[in-house]
């Protein structure tokens, strides 16, 4: 058949789809059999006519169909109540042996709590703060046991109790990214205290009364915090027992499961925040009667809803209990060096290029340099040991390890100046420089060798400017930023000293000063978040998981704990550093890089070389002729 017979037999068809194609409210019937006929027209074409404009017409039209065939309707109202009746009862039952480890875990711990009240009336003085104990001995001299849920405004009461219980849930969920042993540190502590509180009040003759008004909103409460500890056990046998997968993508599917069972908690967190803040309060007024029924019912809605529903909905839908995930590909591309980039490619191809050398990084790092920060810290603890022999706080600390503010010392900025420099030239090496030819480390020692005293230079001047420039110099500095970015990939690619690669920064800054303006901000916004993650003014940061196990675990054992929390916050700085220096140094060569092909249009010239050349992928205008 000629072509212009085939298009004039079904040219009717394809405008019906096209027509179809513009209205929303299309027939599906009719629809699915258009595909169906132009799948098969698009078979003809490709036989018949591959290279001409008809093929490509049809193939256009044929993805067209199959989108509109099986485009996802958008349903909130269905796919939420989903959600809360099936995705997450379905996630709990793969979850089961968590929760009942986790379950059984919480209970023993609280029997290790009132074991040890029972034998020695003064342990709760080691699980509560003393203050606590003195307000609630005066409470129950005041004939008031439970005083301290009245003490504070209803409302403020109520945010400040749900962010503390979502703060203890986040604790016991991420947890689990230390093998799960965070998750059982945070449970062993939540159960001993719970223990070690009631048998303390059950000496006193109050177990009765405190039992039915704790768990007034501690169902909910002490539930949420096993439940969301079964969520950090599922997160921890993920990277524990990896199964087929990499450790990081059984990490990434384990970390979903255990999300979702966490987002189903939220509606626990306020209610326990509102029955603690608005209710709980009422406890001496309130009949036993009132206070039972309250407790039966908080039980009954988490056993019917963890408990019960999981095993009904995979009884109804046992076909989707066994789930299989799929690993996602990406496929490995060739880094064009030579591009003008957005700021949004900068970004993207940063994390890539940091992914694809964190191996051979992390080797150097922790053969070559780690070693050298461990030196720095030996050096500044057995110098100012003293410093670190009390309860400090992260700013304090930071400034004792690194010199800022009033704990600035020269050997401070001479000495950490060497491992930066040292990883900023790793970074260069790894991403761009490095041969197969030669062996990893006995490369960069040649390359270090080659670059070391100007980089050093440039980790001397940015730290100065880091200790000394007061909040408003620091601030005008990230404008002048998009410059400075560029002086070690200077100094590296044209092989200059530092002087020299000051001096043509700026000019290479001057075109497209924009881009290279916000890719700079978004590599310091990158870094201060991971930042954040550690630190951060809502005390949920992951450090305080640590400094409270560490806490808890030393101060029997030794007065120096104090110290030796500073000094695993002085290994964890520097794991962040590693990734925190690795990632702006690959984002300003990339920016360095875009800065080039401004200046000197090299790579497009590369690329005009093949510019004409027939491409066999795709038609051309000698296909149709």
């Amino acid at each position: 058949m000629k072509e212009t017979d085939f298009i004039t037999q079904n040219k009717k068809k394809w405008a019906r789809f096209e027509k179809l194609a513009s209205n929303k409210n299309n027939d599906p019937d009719e629809v699915s059999e258009l595909f169906t006929e132009i799948t098969e027209d698009l078979s003809y074409a490709r036989t018949f006519y591959p290279r001409r404009s008809v093929r490509v017409y049809l193939n256009q039209l044929s993805q067209g169909v199959f989108t509109s065939l099986y485009r996802q309707r958008k349903q909130p109202l269905g796919n939420l109540f989903k959600f809360w009746a099936e995705t997450i009862p379905l996630e709990v039952y793969r979850a089961r042996r968590n929760m009942l480890t986790a379950f059984i875990f919480f209970v023993l711990a609280a029997l290790v709590g009132i074991i040890s009240q029972h034998f020695d009336p003064e342990f709760v003085k080691i699980v509560m703060p003393d203050y606590y104990v003195t307000m609630t001995e005066e409470n129950i001299r005041n004939g008031d046991p439970m005083g301290v849920y009245g003490d504070s405004p209803q409302v403020s009461m109520f945010f400040q109790i749900t962010i503390n219980n979502i703060r203890v849930a986040f604790f016991a969920f991420v947890g689990g990214i230390l093998f799960t042993l965070g998750t059982y540190w945070v449970l062993l502590q939540n159960g001993i205290m719970l223990g070690t509180f009631q048998w303390w009040f059950k000496a006193k003759g109050l177990l009765f009364t405190t039992f039915l008004t704790i768990w007034i909103h501690g169902a909910f409460e002490i539930s949420a915090i096993v439940i969301a500890g079964a969520a950090g056990l599922t997160v921890g046998n993920g990277i524990i027992f990896p199964g087929s997968y990499t450790r990081v993508q059984s990490l990434v599917f384990a970390a979903k499961r255990g999300l979702v069972i966490m987002l189903s908690l939220i509606p626990f967190f306020i209610m326990a925040g509102t029955l603690e803040s608005f209710v709980t309060r009422h406890y001496l007024t309130m009949p036993s009667a009132v206070k039972l029924l309250i407790i039966f019912v908080s039980f009954a809605i988490i056993i019917a809803y963890y408990v019960i529903l999981p095993f009904v909905v995979a009884k109804k839908f046992p076909e989707k209990i066994e789930v299989r995930e799929i690993p996602r590909f990406i496929p490995k591309r060739e880094m064009i060096w030579h591009k003008i980039r957005k700021p949004s490619e900068i970004f993207t191809d940063t994390f890539t290029l940091f992914i694809e050398a964190v191996s051979p990084l992390s080797r150097i790092f922790f053969n070559l340099i780690f070693p050298l920060m461990v030196v720095m810290i030996a050096v500044i603890f057995s110098l100012e040991w003293g410093r670190f022999n009390f309860n400090m706080t992260w700013y304090a600390s930071f400034g004792v390890l690194f010199g800022t503010g009033n704990y600035f010392a020269w050997y401070k900025l001479l000495g950490w100046c060497i491992p930066f420099a040292m990883l900023i030239a790793a970074s260069y090496y790894v991403i761009h420089n490095r041969t197969k030819e030669e062996g990893l480390i006995a490369g960069y020692f040649k390359f270090l060798s080659k670059y070391i005293i100007w980089l050093y230079l440039y980790a001397l001047v940015i730290y100065t400017i880091f200790l000394f420039s007061p909040g408003f110099i620091l601030f005008l500095g990230l404008f002048i930023g998009p410059f400075f970015n560029s002086i070690p990939s200077i100094i590296i690619m044209d092989n200059v000293n530092f002087f020299k690669a000051l001096g043509k920064c700026f000019d290479l800054g001057k075109g497209g000063y924009g881009d290279l303006l916000l890719s700079f901000i978004s590599s310091i916004c990158i870094v201060t978040l991971f930042f954040f993650l550690l630190h951060n003014p809502f005390e949920l940061g992951l450090m305080m998981i640590l400094d409270d196990f560490l806490k808890q675990t030393l101060n029997t054992v030794t007065n120096d704990y104090s110290s030796i929390i500073q000094l695993v916050h002085a290994v964890i700085y520097m794991l962040y550093f590693f990734f925190a220096i690795s990632i702006i140094m690959i984002s300003f060569a990339l920016s360095h890089y875009a800065s080039i092909e401004r200046k000197t249009a090299k790579g497009l010239y590369e690329r005009l070389e093949n510019f004409g050349r027939r491409n066999r992928s795709f038609e051309t205008e000698i296909d149709f002729e």
